[in-house]
């Protein structure tokens, strides 16, 4: 993992303030859900620059791995996603009852 400055020695923030960012955890849960996908497939989820950037920070983290011009989840990403699912499950459950949005 990649050691956020801010938090080099607490692994709970350093983590979360590398992915929890949206386009990110929409682009962990978009690949554990497609397996492999080309970087053209992934833009029709993601605008372009949130997607470019996304996918940088989860190489550098081993979140994410590249063949070619083609993206998976790592075995870490494939351990990570479910438990991103289950947040975004909660958080539609409890948080956009409350702003009345969806999350995917």
């Amino acid at each position: 993992m990649v050691i956020d400055p801010l938090f080099p020695t607490c692994p709970i923030r350093n983590i979360l303030s590398r992915i929890c960012v949206a386009d990110t955890l929409c682009l962990i849960q978009t690949l554990g859900k497609r397996g492999w996908a080309s970087y053209e497939e992934l833009s029709s989820y993601l605008p372009e620059d949130a997607l470019s950037a996304s996918l940088t920070v989860l190489k550098e983290d081993k979140i994410v791995v590249e063949s070619g011009n083609r993206y998976a989840l790592s075995n870490i990403g494939k351990e990570l996603c479910p438990l991103i699912s289950m947040l975004i499950t909660w958080c539609e459950k409890n948080v956009s009852l409350s702003i009345g949005q969806s999350f995917r």
